[in-house]
């Protein structure tokens, strides 16, 4: 018994011959009409007949190259495998051009982009974080937009107030969520703990480890 997936498969094959077909056939009608009008008969028919099959190798091989070009096949990818396709691909984008081309407006990365380098599209979907470049997996993609969110506010805040919202002496330097409020750079607190790193001001989830001079 045909799956849906297969029926729908052979309907659009159907649909997309007879387009061509079609297209085809409206030149050896025209040619045809045109003998009967001005009494040429063979000649505009054998040409229409001619352009009608050209036509339909065109449209034939067209329709080929685009399913080659966008069939890929069904790949396992880890997140680490994700990380490397995107800084090859980001390696290769003309000046000015940054790897958040990649990113869709829910975060969720456009593996059509990276299909060529993974030689396949991965099962699962992948989400990366459009201010720090993290990236994560579907269950983590709340933390991508988390983290932009926070970033966003991170930023405003030192524009405006010239210091990190973090408390005095903190070895984590943790963002200070009631600064942010506070300063009406933040709407609502996160539930999770994000951290600022030395690399201009960066953001991460991931707990920096901590230098203990405890006896």
């Amino acid at each position: 018994m045909q799956t849906e997936k297969e029926r729908r498969s052979s309907r659009r094959l159907i649909s997309e011959t007879a387009i061509k077909v079609t297209a085809a056939l409206v030149w050896p009608i025209i040619g045809c009409l045109l003998d009967l009008m001005f009494d040429l008969f063979p000649y505009l028919t054998i040409l229409g007949s001619a352009a009608g099959l050209a036509h339909f190798i065109m449209l034939h091989a067209s329709a080929g190259k685009k399913t080659k070009e966008t069939t890929w096949p069904i790949i396992e990818a880890s997140v680490d495998e994700i990380k490397k396709a995107v800084r090859t691909y980001s390696e290769h984008l003309p000046k000015g051009v940054y790897r958040t081309i990649l990113v869709k407006e829910d975060n969720r990365i456009d593996m059509e982009q990276l299909a060529p380098l993974l030689k396949g599209m991965p099962s699962r979907k992948f989400y990366m974080s459009k201010e720090t470049y993290d990236i994560f997996t579907e269950e983590e993609k709340d933390l991508a937009i988390t983290i932009d969110k926070v970033q966003k506010a991170v930023d405003l805040y030192v524009k405006e107030h010239k210091e990190y919202p973090v408390l005095p002496y903190d070895p984590l330097h943790r963002v200070n969520y009631y600064q942010l409020l506070n300063a009406h750079c933040l709407d609502i607190q996160p539930e999770i703990e994000l951290y600022i790193t030395n690399y201009d001001g960066l953001i991460t989830h991931k707990k920096p480890e901590q230098n203990s001079t405890d006896n």
